[in-house]
């Protein structure tokens, strides 16, 4: 029996919904250890990527999530002391967020769960199967993009 493609690609559709979903929890999970939740892990994760300072607009746009869930994970952030958030001089209605020392150390911690988790993630998968998977899908998401 010859496979339908469309069948193929709702299977793909749904396959890539039950990771997001699982891979969720699975933050949820270990980011709770060390007394984050997801949201504020990748928060931590972007500003370090954009080297421990950027505006709260460019890093609550990266995430793609409700602003209010920005908002609110920025303050706890904030009241924890992984951050520091102060006006921007050159744009007073733009807040400037940077990382704090303990900021820092929290994104050590990370990397070294994500990396646990991704392995425990995707099990026996190769490197190089998962590097077929990466740019398959990065192919999916450019055309999606265009």
């Amino acid at each position: 029996a010859r496979s339908d493609p469309m069948n193929n690609l709702l299977a793909l559709f749904e396959l890539i919904g039950v990771f997001a979903r699982r891979r969720y929890l699975a933050a949820e999970q270990h980011f709770a250890a060390i007394g984050l939740n997801h949201t504020e892990a990748r928060l931590l994760t972007l500003l370090h990527q954009d080297g421990g300072a950027a505006a709260q607009d460019t890093l609550s746009s990266q995430l793609v999530i409700d602003r209010t869930n920005v908002g609110r994970a920025m303050k706890r952030l904030e009241q924890e002391g992984y951050i520091t958030r102060r006006k921007d001089e050159a744009d007073k209605r733009a807040n400037l967020v940077e990382m704090t020392a303990k900021g820092r150390k929290a994104v050590r911690d990370i990397v070294r769960i994500r990396d646990r988790m991704a392995r425990e993630f995707f099990g026996d998968l190769t490197d190089s199967e998962a590097g077929k998977a990466v740019a398959l899908l990065n192919k999916a998401l450019n055309k999606a993009e265009a």
